[in-house]
């Protein structure tokens, strides 16, 4: 993997991270009705934090898309110069093998 995906997957498992931490602490607390309504002030960061989590979801796919694109690119890339090999071997085999004038 490339540095770029190394850091981009580190902060998304680090944001998967801290929403876990965030619902076990609000499951810790259910039994403290007043610390849930502090919460209640706070609900609009945890929408905040997950569409941070759908729009890092979405580079990812853009990613690993554009990835496979390039990886296809490549593969065609790589069997055409494999013929032209190829070409270029079937060529000088058949030119030895003929008589010269």
């Amino acid at each position: 993997m490339n540095k770029r995906r190394l850091i981009f997957l580190s902060v998304f498992g680090g944001y998967h991270l801290a929403t876990l931490l965030f619902t076990i602490f609000v499951e810790s607390k259910k039994s403290d009705f007043s610390s849930l309504l502090s919460l209640f002030g706070n609900i609009s960061l945890f929408k905040y934090g997950a569409f941070f989590g759908l729009v890092l979801f979405a580079v990812e796919a853009f990613w690993t898309w554009r990835d496979a694109k390039n990886a296809e690119k490549e593969r065609e890339a790589m069997r055409h110069e494999n013929n032209v090999l190829k070409a270029k071997v079937y060529d000088l085999s058949n030119g030895s093998s003929t008589p010269t004038k």
